[in-house]
């Protein structure tokens, strides 16, 4: 699901190469390529790879747009993931060069940032990463590094100082209210009648649960919200780009070590394999990142719950958006961990 319809790309590759030439330095005399979409990754937002000629020398670009369509979000801020990434690259967190902003979208259509291209590797979505890739080919030592750098990467974007900067516009709740509740606020309005009706009653349970057990405590910490390995360019077993910032806010970061976690059990186990070796467990990944940041683990079972079911609900969602209209029994492999996960906190 990585290409949109875009119209003419030839168009849109002449306009944007004017634009490059204006935005970029010593760029007068740039020359833009041929435009590619990446073939296993990135289906959220608009991602044009492209290489431009300038002064003799090659250069390797990203654009980034809002899609058509999208059958995950119903906004997308540009500027905010533009204004996270600087952030977080200012505070030592991996991020790709930022190069520009166009917040006029009458030129292509649609507000865009352009970044450098970083060489690495991006575990593949599509399939996902445990059915063949070249995570799979590392030795479980390998991919056990690669986890904990992966972690310890996280963890430096939740000890971000905020006071630092300019945070205005970030979804944050209101004070009073549970760090998480904008994201239940935004979670709720995506469990909509009709999603609601496809799904077994045990989802509408979970969401029961999750909207009346909202922790009223926690720490509010700037959150990457798509926590995964997948959403990472990596070379050498580290980090070396964070990407994909949507769905950034101020939370309480146990949001995004759980989903770091959770993604990967889902897209393995819930699709009939084990998780690859040398992938720490759960307990060894929160205790990790605890003992970086020293934030409390507090409330793991609830945010377990609710990235599970958030997750469930999306991928329903995806299933409407391909034209699904009848639920095929079984097809949503993640309610079955929904299931579990309400009966390991209802038990106590």
């Amino acid at each position: 699901m990585a290409k949109h319809d875009l119209g003419d790309m030839e168009q849109i590759r002449s306009k944007l190469e004017g634009w490059l030439r204006i935005n970029l330095a010593d760029a007068e005399n740039l020359k833009l390529g041929d435009l590619k979409f990446p073939e296993e990754s990135g289906e959220s937002s608009v991602t044009l790879i492209m290489k431009a000629q300038n002064n003799g020398a090659e250069l390797g670009l990203i654009c980034r747009m809002v899609p058509p369509q999208s059958a995950v979000f119903a906004e997308h801020d540009l500027r905010l993931q533009y204004k996270m990434m600087k952030i977080a690259g200012d505070n030592g967190v991996p991020v790709p060069p930022l190069l520009g902003m166009e917040e006029d979208a009458s030129l292509l259509g649609s507000e865009f940032y352009i970044m450098g291209l970083v060489d690495g590797q991006v575990p593949t979505d599509n399939p996902p990463y445990a059915f063949g890739s070249w995570v799979t080919e590392l030795s479980d030592g390998e991919r056990s590094t690669m986890w904990k750098n992966g972690v310890a990467t996280l963890a430096k974007i939740h000890q971000i100082n905020l006071d630092d900067y300019d945070v205005r516009g970030v979804p944050v709740s209101p004070e009073g209210q549970s760090p998480v509740q904008h994201e239940i606020d935004k979670f709720n309005a995506m469990f909509s009648d009709e999603i609601r009706d496809r799904m077994p009653p045990v989802v509408a349970q979970a969401m029961q649960y999750i909207n009346e057990n909202a922790p009223a405590s926690g720490v509010k910490r700037l959150c990457w919200g798509d926590s995964r390995p997948g959403n990472i360019i990596w070379k050498d077993l580290a980090p070396v780009a964070v990407i994909d910032w949507e769905m950034a806010s101020i939370s309480d970061p146990m949001l995004d070590v759980s989903w770091w976690y959770w993604i990967d059990y889902c897209l393995s186990v819930g699709l009939g394999l084990q998780r690859l070796g040398g992938l720490p467990s759960r307990e060894d990944i929160y205790a990790q990142w605890h003992a970086i940041t020293g934030l409390p683990l507090e409330h793991a079972d609830y945010y377990d719950l609710f990235n599970i079911t958030r997750f469930a609900v999306i991928l329903e969602k995806k299933y409407v958006a391909m034209g699904a209209t009848t639920p095929e029994p079984g097809a949503n492999f993640v309610v079955p961990f929904v299931e579990q996960q309400l009966k390991t906190i209802l038990a106590g």
